[in-house]
């Protein structure tokens, strides 16, 4: 079993990164889409042996990272990217196609600062909402477990200290 945490728009929250490896300390990596990038210098001096995939977000400014990547886990390919390019504020279609072209079986976003999960089209898009700032309800994170080839993607709250 794999069990892959993501996060994303921390906007200056390095500690509720580091509250999320904290509360999860069996989880193999955590995917992290951007907005808060100078962030997760918190979260390595605390947690230096988490493996971090990261990208750039639109407020990541002067930030050489890429803006989208792939990551497999357990037979599972997931393209991830922070959304802005792709509008997902007004719509998910285009970064669905975006993973599909890619063969992904899943795409992880950020930007809407709001947690959601839908499939389009065979393919489970997903925001694990926002560690630092969320628009609506509590800070959040994703976790997805993957188990014999198939993911299960759900949404939880960063605990409090």
């Amino acid at each position: 079993m794999h069990k892959i945490l993501v996060t994303s728009d921390s906007h200056g929250s390095a500690y509720a990164l580091c509250r999320v490896a904290e509360t999860e300390p069996d989880a193999d990596a955590m995917i992290f889409l951007g907005d808060g990038l100078r962030d997760l210098d918190g979260l390595y001096q605390r947690h230096p042996n988490l493996r971090v995939y990261s990208v750039r977000g639109n407020c990541d400014f002067s930030a050489f990272e890429a803006g989208e990547g792939l990551a497999a886990f357990g037979g599972v390919l997931f393209f991830y990217a922070h959304g802005d390019r792709y509008g997902v504020k007004y719509s998910r279609e285009q970064l669905a196609e975006a993973a599909r072209a890619r063969g992904a079986d899943a795409a992880l976003y950020g930007h809407t600062h709001t947690a959601a999960s839908e499939e389009i089209e065979g393919v489970t898009v997903f925001n694990p909402g926002s560690v630092g700032r969320p628009r609506q309800g509590l800070a959040s994170y994703g976790v997805i477990t993957i188990q014999n080839g198939k993911a299960n993607f759900e949404h939880r709250e960063v605990p409090p200290l």
